[in-house]
């Protein structure tokens, strides 16, 4: 799959200012309540339609099985120098994870800061966001499928094989050693 989704965000606010805390009862004790920001409610109410819109537009496929990881290539432009990119991701990629088009939870998110540069006059965040090549603990779609072509002639197969479906999600196993099931067994028939 070469499709990308191309994004370009405001400036979020940062992690520092995603959540405000308040003080409150639960079953007779005092606990912090963690809730979202006035900054972030607005930053979301404009940001996750915005994504709707454009994985629509530019014809992003959302991948229903959840194990697909995709790489986040961000270009930044600053308002300031002072400014930490490490404290932008949280709420964007939050965003995109609730506006529910690109991925099903950002567990599958590899961010990569490519640029940050200085733009006091069109401060932005540009995403590019790529599947990675790699499926599970396999390198690349050929990889999986000359691995999952040898599982339909084990005996496991037909029976949603749980080694198979871990090695999908990237689960490192003992039952795999070198990309061979351990616990291949030909099917009878």
């Amino acid at each position: 799959m070469d499709k990308e989704l191309k994004l370009i965000s405001p400036i979020a606010p940062t992690v520092n200012h995603y959540m405000n805390y308040r003080v409150g009862k639960m079953r007779g004790k005092n606990m912090v309540i963690p809730y979202p920001s006035k900054e972030t409610k607005e930053y979301k109410k404009c940001f996750i339609p915005y994504v709707k819109e454009q994985a629509k537009l530019q014809g992003w496929v959302f991948d229903e099985t959840g194990t697909q990881h995709y790489y986040v290539f961000w270009t930044v432009y600053f308002p300031r120098v002072d400014m930490d990119v490490a404290n932008q991701d949280k709420v964007i990629i939050d965003s995109i994870t609730e506006s529910e088009a690109v991925w099903k939870d950002d567990n599958v998110v590899l961010n990569r800061v490519e640029h940050i540069y200085y733009d006091t006059k069109n401060p932005r965040i540009e995403l590019t966001i790529k599947p990675a090549e790699y499926i599970g603990i396999f390198n690349n779609l050929e990889e999986l499928n000359k691995f999952e072509d040898r599982c339909k002639n084990c005996s496991r197969y037909k029976r949603n094989c749980s080694i198979l479906n871990k090695a999908k999600q990237g689960r490192i196993q003992e039952e795999i050693n070198s990309l061979e099931c351990l616990k291949y067994n030909t099917k009878q028939n």
